[in-house]
């Protein structure tokens, strides 16, 4: 065969190389990623992660506000309840005047009677006739619009101020 770099000669009939091409033997031995290899998958998870984390958090703060209507919702319901069924037992057909009258009834669990439910802050202030809640956002990162119902059972928003009975009504 000559002296042709990278040949190899057999040994007499047993078809196995007696000499190597030492860059060669280490390529056929070489195990496992270069730098280069590693530098492009960790290049490529980098820029999944810069694409998928916002659209991530965003879908948080839409289920975060879903529950905090839903959690308006349920008060309005509450507050019928205990008005109608006369809660309090005082003869008289009034609304709870916080939450904590509402957990004493068992018209809510203490989740929500802790006034806290995922990233909103919700507060009930009512009166013998009339009641309002508020679910405001704990931070940005938790919900961008600010909720209100009273007890005509409209849900209004706001995105910045605070909400309350001029404030638009969610679906607009």
């Amino acid at each position: 065969f000559g002296s042709v770099p990278g040949a190899c000669k057999t040994g007499e009939g047993e078809g196995t190389p007696t000499t190597r091409n030492v860059g060669e033997e280490w390529k056929m031995n070489q195990k496992g990623f270069t730098l280069i290899e590693l530098m492009i998958v960790i290049a490529i998870i980098a820029i999944i992660a810069a694409i998928a984390i916002p659209n991530l958090i965003e879908a948080r703060k839409g289920a975060n506000e879903s529950a905090a209507i839903a959690t308006l919702r349920t008060l309005v319901t509450v507050q019928t309840l205990y008005r109608d069924g006369d809660k309090d037992g005082d003869g008289t057909p009034n609304y709870a005047v916080n939450l904590t009258d509402m957990e004493e009834t068992n018209l809510i669990d203490s989740v929500l009677s802790s006034g806290q439910k995922q990233g909103y802050n919700i507060g009930l202030l009512g009166t013998t006739y009339e009641w309002t809640a508020t679910a405001i956002p704990q931070s940005t990162n938790t919900g961008n619009r600010r909720f209100f119902v009273d007890e005509s059972g409209v849900i209004r928003f706001s995105k910045g101020n605070e909400p309350n009975e001029t404030s638009g009504p969610i679906g607009t």
